[in-house]
């Protein structure tokens, strides 16, 4: 169970498109503690006097706390949230305070006061989710459905095969745990990946290239198959819930349009896969969907 939550938020109503979601998780069964966590950056203005500076600064922390306050009192909080202002830079302070206080996720908007032109390289939702060390529940500040209550929930699980990858499944467990109200929907996907030149030509066989391509399609797709089958034996959850899907092509590509063009409401994901941690980083297969994807991801950062 995420018993700790914690939600950074800006004041921005850009930043507000999580508190669905925050709702959502903090009503399912159990103790559950959310902290809402707003992040004055300090004065950058080496000339003004200190005085003023710390001025300015006590000023803006006030403004931050009565925001929270008005956020925690609110009957959808009230029971199980608290507000906490810090100094400092917002992406490093987020992670330290994540990992001080051993939350259990992250949950934060792609865009915030900055806009949604700054969700690009160095922005603090990129760089919480590249420093963070727990899963990381991430809303585009242009989703606008929330699916917590409805008939069917969709979440889409991204694996390839690896232990890696892998590392998610006990986190889908966690979410269909926390969110007991939803009928569920889950869509275990492998992409089956055919490179331009398969590593085993020549054939065993007599066939020519078309023959052959075929062949490895169909091979690539029954391995994908029977492992996306074991996965969901293993699962523990009714298989009238679950089902499975073999794209074929560009990973990042299939992933993005499947989520957008059937409406997935949630997509779980790992940092990594079979390419290895180092690959972690920007033209990545998690950061591609990441972005292009619309609705949320609860990334899952492999150990």
């Amino acid at each position: 169970m995420y018993s700790k939550i914690l939600v950074p938020l800006d004041g921005s109503q850009l930043a507000e498109c999580v508190l669905p979601h925050v709702q959502a998780l903090a009503s399912g069964p159990g103790k559950i503690e959310v902290t809402f966590l707003y992040v004055v950056p300090p004065l950058d203005a080496p000339m003004v006097k200190a005085a003023y500076k710390k001025k300015i600064e006590d000023e803006s922390m006030a403004a931050a706390q009565s925001y929270l306050n008005k956020l925690t009192s609110k009957a959808a909080f009230k029971a199980h949230s608290s507000g906490q202002v810090l100094i400092g830079k917002p992406a490093e302070t987020i992670v330290k305070y994540a990992a001080s206080q051993k939350m259990d996720m992250v949950v934060m908007a792609t865009h915030g006061r900055s806009g949604i032109g700054h969700w690009v390289y160095g922005s603090v939702a990129e760089k919480v989710v590249h420093a963070a060390k727990v899963p990381i529940w991430l809303v585009k500040a242009t989703d606008s459905k929330v699916a917590y209550g409805r008939k069917k929930l969709s979440v889409m699980v991204t694996l390839d095969g690896s232990k890696v990858a892998e590392s998610v499944l006990p986190h889908l467990k966690l979410v269909h745990r926390q969110l007991p109200g939803n009928k569920w929907d889950i869509i275990l996907m492998r992409v089956c990946e055919i490179f331009s030149q398969p590593i085993n030509y020549p054939p065993p066989m007599s066939m020519n290239w078309d023959e052959y391509l075929k062949y490895e399609k169909a091979k690539c797709k029954e391995i994908c198959r029977n492992y996306l089958e074991e996965i969901q034996d293993k699962l523990g959850i009714d298989r009238k819930s679950v089902r499975i899907e073999v794209p074929e092509g560009n990973p990042a590509e299939k992933l993005i349009n499947y989520a957008n063009k059937n409406s997935i409401d949630l997509i779980i994901m790992s940092t990594h896969g079979r390419t290895g941690i180092s690959k972690w980083a920007f033209g990545s297969i998690a950061e591609k969907v990441l972005k292009g994807a619309d609705c949320p991801i609860l990334l899952i950062r492999a150990k």
